[in-house]
């Protein structure tokens, strides 16, 4: 079956895309949907199923183990979804940007998965990076700035041309930031044998780390290996951190540290956080706000502020600019919590998944900003991903070990 792939960059507006291709219009000339079934594997359909779930107790996608679509990883959460999507027997899959957030586990599990239907559903798969292409891919097609079909090509022309085709990456410095003068204790972050457990279920064991300024870490293990739940206990938001042998900044937690002393001292990107800017912020706005501390911006932000953000808004580009965020992309939306999370060059930045959903362009952008960062003496990185970004050279990294029994330790 002649399966088609369509390149994507985060510029276009997805959801016009996507009822495009269901009301057969953007693909109605290499194949004829009419009529046909179909069904979206996205992560707007997991949220789709997450918010029935916690609005209407409406549950239809669950796990092996029953567990409802809310409770579980990104990369659980994918792999229900699309086992769910097989047993509708759909007569098309669009496939949007399947591999993010999965481990090498996962993501084999999802290839078999789509083999064992290759021969009878088509699928037209939506990607954003060059590396992701499928190998059932037949047919390319590349759109152009308005989202119209530029070129179609074959699979092997496309790779061909794209061998080289390198996006470079950017060198820039830094733009003046407002608060990296403040002194604070070295090392950051210490963990001595911290163990986690919620209920019967152990989650971690046994965890020492050590991370002191300027250190760049990045945090890897397998799809439900404790890594939300090991930076919850270093941005302090979990209580189960007091009673345990844990320093945040120079503060024994339990002394009488308060979350908002913890946090002023950590920019902090995860995947959740774009559930919870909704307001129809400007991106200016959105960016400032990383230096107040706020979930969007409530007060009238300064002269030097607006200077500040302005400069990073050049950085970006003019897609960036004069947009209200919810505009944006979602891969755009995600540069700018990134932004957001670093504009104050805090003494600690965590920036979890940030680069899924990018495309190869962005993605180039994200390096080049975090190795700027990097490359100062003052900021140390935790960045969590499964994915190797070529360029992004951490120098350390702390990886969990799943034990079903004991709960993840960590070397």
């Amino acid at each position: 079956m002649p399966h088609i792939g369509i390149y994507l960059q985060n510029k276009f507006d997805f959801l016009s895309l996507i009822d495009d291709i269901f009301n057969n219009l953007l693909l109605k000339d290499l194949v004829d949907l009419e009529g046909k079934s179909g069904e979206l594997f996205s992560k707007i359909t997991i949220d789709k199923f997450i918010d029935r779930e916690l609005k209407h107790d409406y549950f239809v996608v669950r796990s092996d183990n029953n567990s409802p679509l809310h409770s579980m990883s990104s990369g659980q959460q994918r792999k229900s979804l699309l086992r769910y999507l097989i047993s509708q027997k759909p007569d098309f899959l669009v496939l949007d940007d399947i591999f993010a957030s999965v481990d090498k586990e996962t993501r084999a599990y999802i290839i078999e998965q789509l083999s064992l239907i290759a021969n009878e559903t088509l699928f037209i798969q939506i990607f954003y990076r060059k590396a992701d292409i499928l190998d059932f891919i037949h047919t390319i097609v590349v759109l152009d700035e308005f989202g119209k079909i530029r070129s179609v090509v074959r699979k092997e022309d496309f790779t061909q041309k794209h061998q080289t085709d390198n996006i470079r990456q950017q060198s820039f410095e830094l733009p003046y930031c407002l608060h990296n003068s403040e002194p604070v204790a070295n090392p950051l972050i210490s963990l001595k044998n911290v163990s986690l457990s919620y209920g019967e279920k152990k989650v971690l064991n046994g965890i020492s780390w050590t991370i002191r300024q300027g250190e760049f870490w990045q945090l890897t293990g397998p799809i439900g290996s404790g890594k939300s739940s090991l930076l919850s206990m270093i941005v302090g938001d979990n209580p189960k951190g007091y009673g345990q042998d844990i320093t945040l900044f120079g503060r024994k937690k339990g002394s009488g540290e308060s979350i908002w002393d913890i946090k002023r001292h950590i920019g902090y990107f995860t995947p959740p956080m774009l559930a919870q800017f909704k307001r129809n912020e400007s991106v200016e706005h959105m960016i400032i706000s990383g230096m107040v501390d706020s979930v969007g911006l409530y007060i009238k932000p300064t002269d030097l502020q607006i200077q500040t953000a302005r400069k990073w808004l050049n950085l970006l580009g003019d897609s960036y600019r004069d947009k209200k965020f919810m505009q944006l992309s979602y891969g755009q939306q995600r540069i700018v919590m990134v932004v957001r999370a670093l504009i104050k060059q805090p003494p600690l930045l965590i920036l979890d998944e940030p680069t899924t959903g990018l495309d190869d362009e962005n993605a180039a952008l994200f390096i080049s900003m975090i190795r700027a960062i990097a490359n100062t003496s003052r900021v140390a990185v935790i960045y969590v991903s499964h994915r190797e970004e070529p360029g992004l050279n951490p120098q350390y990294v702390y990886t969990l070990i799943p034990d079903d029994v004991y709960g993840s330790r960590g070397k």
